[in-house]
């Protein structure tokens, strides 16, 4: 199965353990958990989104370079919010991007260990996955940093 079509399907799965480990970050009184979670959902189908769009080799170095990252001037994304709102929940840059490790190894996890499909090129997807993940990262720091 495809990673998009995986974090589609196995959605809830992926963001209760999301959740489980936010919980269990020692944060701020002010979290809020459904938040959090709408964030996250949010940038799983943003993510998704993109990785069911066929790519160039531009578009792939752009991406590995940081050009795909939110334009200044654009609507904020969901990563943008989640920066400005833990900005503001009092969190540490540390229990930000935690989060964000917590949200990578669980699908990743999870996804590796369904079986394998011969048509899927997993290493490919999963390069995919994480330069979707450390683009919305990028961009939840740079709005936690302007707070």
């Amino acid at each position: 199965m495809r990673l998009a079509e995986f974090i589609r399907t196995h959605r809830e799965q992926i963001l209760a353990e999301f959740e489980a480990y936010a919980r269990s970050i020692d944060a701020p009184a002010t979290m809020d958990i459904s938040e959090l979670r709408d964030h996250a959902e949010q940038m799983l189908a943003s993510i998704t989104e993109d990785l069911d769009k066929p790519d160039t080799a531009r578009e792939r170095r752009d991406r590995s370079r940081g050009r795909s990252d939110a334009a200044e001037g654009t609507l904020d994304t969901a990563a943008q919010q989640h920066g400005y709102s833990r900005a503001f929940s009092g969190f540490t840059v540390e229990q930000m991007v935690s989060e964000y490790r917590a949200l990578r190894a669980s699908v990743i996890r999870l996804w590796l260990a369904q079986p394998a499909d011969e048509t899927t090129d997993r290493l490919y997807e999963l390069i995919r996955f994480n330069e979707g993940l450390d683009q919305a990262l990028t961009e939840s720091i740079a709005r936690f940093s302007d707070q």
